[in-house]
């Protein structure tokens, strides 16, 4: 086997196992993922998307836009397949960050600042390792701006950790997924 099939494998199962367990439901300021490439690992992290729950169904995310970080808000749907230019998102469930407990982490502070960011529309030039959606995802969680946010998830989660006192950082499913484009009941 190559060095890339026994990550790709541990996240396969990470997700099989997340299928049965409970579903968890974001909070505004909530950060939430979805997979692409089947959640490969890529730079010591999961290959995802990440964006951050306003509340009623809307996500705030950055997108490459015509080589501009665009910052929209958008439905699940959306969220998890993508929008106009954007490059095809493999995910079949939307994730929330919680604390290892089951509890969905966020706070009406970071939705705020994604909202802010939402109003704006544009945090620079686009570029896949150093201005995606994971630095844009840190900022609204620490309110700063990191120096670089690489392609995964690791960096949320290390953020996450820190803003919540946090040991632990888990990705449960929403109950939105590619059938149900919706969190709320």
């Amino acid at each position: 086997m190559s060095e890339f099939t026994i990550p790709i494998i541990g996240n396969l199962i990470s997700s099989l196992a997340a299928e049965f367990r409970d579903e968890v439901k974001p909070v505004p300021g909530s950060v939430l993922r979805c997979d692409l490439g089947l959640g490969a690992n890529f730079l010591g992290g999961r290959l995802c998307h990440t964006g951050v729950y306003l509340g009623g169904d809307k996500i705030a995310e950055v997108t490459n836009m015509r080589r501009q970080a665009k910052v929209t808000v958008v439905d699940p749907y959306d969220f998890l397949h993508g929008q106009g230019t954007n490059f095809l998102r493999t995910g079949i469930n939307i994730y929330v960050a919680t604390d290892g407990g089951g509890n969905a982490l966020g706070s009406p502070e970071i939705a705020k600042r994604a909202r802010s960011f939402a109003k704006r529309s544009s945090c620079g030039e686009y570029d896949l390792v150093d201005n995606n959606c994971h630095k844009f995802t840190v900022r609204c969680v620490t309110g700063e701006t990191p120096s670089a946010a690489k392609l995964t998830d690791r960096d949320v989660a290390n953020a996450l950790k820190r803003a919540f006192g946090c040991n632990r950082i888990t990705w449960e499913r929403t109950g939105a997924s590619s059938v149900n484009f919706s969190f709320d009941d």
